[in-house]
């Protein structure tokens, strides 16, 4: 098993004025390369998620605080 490393930051990016359809374009490639990249990577993804979010599978812990949806108000 290997330790997660920190997310290096992103540093921002100054980019030129660009017209409405080059912003277009860039965001439909840049989605297109995040579509393939997880449809190749799914199963590598799922399994590093499930190894290093163990708190998201634990189911919430019910308090007093929790609302009664038995209560007859429709409210």
């Amino acid at each position: 098993m290997t330790h997660p490393q920190p997310r290096p930051s992103l540093q921002p990016i100054d980019l030129p004025p660009l017209p409405d359809e080059a912003v277009a374009a860039l965001m439909d490639f840049l989605h297109e390369i995040v579509f393939q990249f997880e449809g190749r990577c799914f199963a590598q993804l799922q399994r590093y998620h499930s190894e290093h979010t163990p708190e998201q599978r634990q189911p919430p812990i019910l308090s007093d605080d929790t609302p009664d949806f038995d209560d007859p108000l429709p409210f």
